[in-house]
């Protein structure tokens, strides 16, 4: 049926729900004489007038725990006729919705069933039995009503459709019994076994169930209600809301773990890594902070006055020392070291190499491990520098050549002075030059 479709003349279908019974077609509506929202169903059964007259029958009801029966009808669309049910719609949370994913506390459970089986003895003393109780029919509301909705339309349309037996108070009472252990333990009858029930549920209410997993649950009404008897109606105040926090069933239950698991190891995985991420960067962090420190530290010795100066007078003792220690297998150094034609090769090159000055790098270096003796990269540096200082260079020959160079100036100079001593050759006859006139004598000048 087509959504805004007006049945009746009062009722304007809004949108189709899902309804478990075949050849009934649920529709929310607008009442328009009472301005509130409805329930219609449409039947399509061939027996519709039957439906129909139970329909009728069962409006009669006035008790506020039975979802009542506003008005049946029928009505010509597009040339059929068509029968209609409008039933109250009652705002709340049905016990199907609940059951598909939830699981209920004992005291609750209770509350349900017994205040469903006191709603059916009221119809049952109209005359009128359900014949198809199941939990989609049970609505709990905000204040925590228990309303039962379908007396005797649902039985009649499920016979119909072949789906359930004859109506009946024992079946209504087995119904019930059924839906008690299916909201304790999750599972239907055949299900579940006496050690699915929760631990610590009242003996009334571990009784009834125990007969229901034996097959042999209350017949009656009344005796299902003495049987759960005491149970506190109370105790559903507010369970709309707090339908999200009962137990799952035990299938989502197991689900729920595993992904509880693997959400919890993916977490600690997360945490681990942040923490190896955390003490690899401390480390660095730490490194880098000693590293700059060192450097600051240095720095700061090199800047010190009177650390220069300690630096400068240790390198002036130990180079004199070393001047003043003779190389081992050799005599006393003679007293001029330049005298190249008294020395070999060999000595020559071991006495330039052993009275070295050490460089600069090499004194800062030695004053940082003074300062520092424990520090590995800077005793690894001087001992670099000292193998390199150390290490055996060729003759230094600048001095030879300038002594030669010397030499020869002063002969050359010795040469020509004695050149220049030397008389003429009487053979050498110096001419005057010809632009040289003579100068006449003056006889009064005598």
């Amino acid at each position: 049926m087509q959504e805004g479709r007006v049945l009746g003349a009062r009722f304007t279908l809004l949108e189709e729900v899902n309804h478990d019974i075949p050849g009934i077609e649920r529709h929310l509506a607008h009442d328009g004489r009472l301005d509130r929202l409805t329930v219609v169903d449409i039947v399509h059964l061939v027996s519709a007038g039957a439906v129909r007259k139970v329909a009728t029958r069962a409006s009669r009801l006035r008790d506020p725990r039975l979802a009542r029966i506003v008005a049946t009808g029928r009505d010509t669309v597009e040339g059929r006729p068509v029968t209609y049910v409008a039933i109250e719609h009652v705002p709340g949370v049905t016990l199907d919705e609940v059951l598909a994913t939830r699981r209920i506390d004992p005291r609750r459970a209770m509350a349900i069933v017994g205040g469903a089986a006191r709603a059916l003895a009221a119809a049952k003393a109209e005359g009128l039995t359900h014949g198809f109780v199941r939990p989609g029919c049970i609505t709990v509301t905000e204040r925590g009503r228990v309303v039962v909705a379908g007396v005797g339309v649902d039985g009649e349309a499920g016979a119909q459709a072949g789906i359930v037996e004859q109506a009946s108070e024992e079946a209504d009472s087995r119904a019930l019994g059924e839906i008690l252990v299916r909201a304790l333990t999750g599972l239907d009858r055949g299900e579940s076994t006496a050690d699915d029930l929760p631990d610590g549920m009242p003996a009334a209410g571990r009784a009834v169930a125990l007969d229901v997993l034996t097959g042999a649950p209350p017949t009656t009404l009344g005796a299902l209600i003495d049987a759960l008897s005491p149970f506190d109606a109370r105790a559903l105040v507010g369970f709309t809301a707090a339908v999200e926090t009962l137990r799952w069933i035990p299938r989502l239950e197991s689900e729920h773990e595993a992904q509880a698991a693997r959400e919890a190891a993916r977490l600690a995985q997360e945490e681990a890594e942040r923490l190896e991420a955390s003490r690899q960067l401390i480390a660095s962090e730490t490194l880098e902070a000693a590293r700059l420190a060192a450097e600051e530290e240095a720095a700061e010795a090199l800047a010190d006055p009177q650390l220069q100066e300690t630096m400068r007078s240790a390198a002036h003792d130990e180079a004199a020392e070393v001047a003043e220690t003779p190389l081992p297998g050799t005599h006393s150094r003679p007293a001029d070291k330049h005298e190249a034609a008294f020395d070999t090769l060999e000595i020559m090159v071991a006495d330039q190499n052993r009275v070295r000055e050490r460089g600069t790098w090499e004194l800062v270096l030695e004053a940082l491990h003074r300062r520092w003796p424990a520090s590995a990269p800077i005793t690894h540096s001087l001992e670099r520098a000292r193998v390199r200082a150390e290490s055996g260079g060729p003759l230094n020959g600048s001095r030879v050549v300038m002594t030669l160079a010397v030499a020869g100036i002063v002969l050359a100079v010795f040469v020509a002075l004695a050149w220049l001593a030397q008389p003429l050759s009487d053979s050498i006859v110096i001419e005057p030059a010809r632009t040289i006139q003579p100068r006449p004598v003056d006889p009064a000048a005598d």
